[in-house]
């Protein structure tokens, strides 16, 4: 109940602050900032992914990870498949979403 009052509350004042220049400057400017830190955001984490997928396959030789990536078969694949989804978040390919 409350959080649905607020939702509404939200919905009723957000058009009368958008229509202040001031407010939407703020508002614009940080969520530039945003999307510029996420991106940043997500080109480290798709290194950091890289570099774990690289070095899970160069030590796959060694016991300890060997025994790992038999008690997780799905690992590399769920690795691939979430550096793909963030490199493809954070370079705009899904820009076309928009509210």
């Amino acid at each position: 109940a409350v959080s649905l009052f607020v939702l509404l509350l939200m919905a009723l004042t957000v058009p009368l602050y958008a229509q202040i220049e001031e407010v939407s400057d703020i508002a614009v400017s940080f969520m530039e900032g945003m999307q510029s830190m996420l991106q940043a955001i997500s080109v480290i984490a798709v290194a950091v992914s890289a570099l774990t997928l690289g070095l899970i396959y160069v030590l796959s030789t060694w016991p300890p990870v060997a025994q790992y990536k038999a008690q997780h078969p799905d690992l590399m694949q769920n690795l691939i498949v979430g550096c793909c989804l963030i490199a493809a978040v954070g370079s705009g390919v899904f820009a076309f979403v928009s509210f």
